[in-house]
């Protein structure tokens, strides 16, 4: 096996589809394997050290979902190619669809990661190792993610981008030009000089799942709105006001800053162009943005002039 059927296979992960919808478990999988084999130098892992991480990182990075099932992943990918190997699949107990059962895969002590000739690859070529991190990076997450996944996966590499090729140049310099070079949901529009410092243009549906590089795709957003955004802190609503995620606790600054904006409108670009388009918001709030939002402050005001003696009481 060679390096280059090893970023192959990585590129072709196999994985669970349902039109648009986000299914990073396997590529968490690997970064959290490639982690260990990183820091440790181990392969292999029992079921129960990989499925707590990867339920953190699912929760943390995933998609908002009631329950979280590391034993797919776990399984699975051992079907994807060269990469991934289990030891003792054979005494496993799986349910009619094939799946393993959780009790058989701790009461056997099963193992599974990286396959030898894979984890003797990367360990012999730094190069190949952060090639193979930046596609799964590429491939499943946006930009202002890599660096706190890396972080979680326990990864120490430079997060560079070996498909940043692909993306349209143009899509920055439009969105920031269509929002006059001022964050959407803040107003910051900082400069050095004439230079816009700390305002990206983000993506409301992922790149990486097939959200184009249009206008009515992206938010101009300063950095901590635009890491907001894709942590599914913030959202925006179909008739284009901040959605706040009543998972966000902060007092101080994070109020000031995150929690007030809930339920403000956003900043609208020039005159003739379009605000984000509502499937894109659609698929920002189903996959990314995190449970329920917060109430707006004027709703809450509302509510409590109506409460008994002026007040809201528990």
């Amino acid at each position: 096996m060679t390096g280059d059927e090893v970023l192959a296979q990585v590129r072709g992960l196999r994985q669970w589809r349902a039109g648009e919808q986000r299914a990073p478990h396997k590529p968490l999988l690997l970064l959290l394997a490639l982690g260990r084999l990183q820091r440790q130098g181990e392969r292999l892992m029992l079921f129960d050290e990989a499925a707590e991480p990867l339920r953190m990182l699912l929760k943390q990075f995933g998609p908002p979902r009631r329950r979280q099932h590391p034993e797919y992943p776990f399984w699975r990918l051992r079907l994807d190619g060269q990469l991934w190997e289990i030891e003792g699949e054979d005494v496993v107990d799986t349910t009619q669809a094939g799946d393993p059962r959780v009790r058989s895969l701790r009461r056997h002590d099963v193992r599974g990661g990286l396959s030898l000739q894979v984890a003797s690859l990367l360990l012999e070529d730094d190069q190949l190792f952060e090639q193979v991190v930046a596609v799964l990076l590429e491939s499943h997450f946006p930009p202002s993610l890599h660096e706190d996944i890396c972080t979680a996966a326990g990864l120490r590499v430079r997060t560079h981008i070996a498909d940043q090729a692909r993306r349209d140049p143009e899509f920055r310099i439009e969105v920031l030009r269509a929002y006059e070079y001022r964050c959407a949901m803040c107003g910051y529009d900082g400069r050095l000089d004439t230079v816009s410092v700390g305002l990206d243009a983000a993506h409301v549906q992922w790149w990486a799942y097939g959200g184009p590089d249009d206008i009515d795709n992206g938010i101009a957003l300063c950095a901590l709105h635009h890491r907001a955004l894709d942590r599914g802190v913030v959202g925006v609503s179909l008739d284009h006001r901040i959605l706040v995620s009543r998972r966000f606790n902060g007092s101080g600054r994070a109020r000031e800053l995150v929690t007030d904006l809930a339920g403000k409108p956003l900043h609208h670009p020039q005159r003739g162009l379009p605000l984000p388009e509502s499937e894109y918001l659609t698929w920002h709030g189903t996959e990314v943005f995190s449970g329920e939002a917060r109430a707006a402050a004027a709703d809450v005001l509302v509510a409590e002039d109506r409460a008994p003696f002026g007040g809201s009481h528990v």
